[in-house]
């Protein structure tokens, strides 16, 4: 009997490590599909945006995101045209792509 107590040990402990990482992988791919870049358009006529659409004022520049508790300046893009939107469901925080990279949108009061 005390010749199979080291083989159960090790046995319970490569279960409980194979447990460990599939819990691991698992929260992993849950938390990666919850945050993702939303499939957004950029429009110029601000009456046409849905919810997470950019708008972009061509004389000025200047974009705007579409967020559930309004409209929120991003900032001035004069290179491009369309805009990408990130959307990290757990914390809220919303990414715009510009043309100088992602900016972070801050929640409003």
């Amino acid at each position: 009997m005390n010749a199979s107590q080291p083989d159960q040990r090790s046995s319970i402990t490569i279960r409980a490590a194979r447990a460990a990482v599939l819990a691991v992988g698992l929260a992993g791919t849950a938390l990666g599909t919850l945050a993702s870049t939303l499939d957004t358009r950029t429009v110029y006529q601000a009456e046409a945006a849905s919810l997470y659409d950019t708008f972009q004022d061509l004389p000025s520049g200047f974009v705007f995101v579409k967020l559930p508790t309004g409209w929120r300046f991003v900032g001035r893009d004069l290179e491009s045209r369309t805009h990408e939107v990130f959307v990290d469901a757990p914390t809220g925080f919303v990414f715009v792509k510009t043309s100088e990279g992602w900016r972070f949108i801050t929640p409003q009061d």
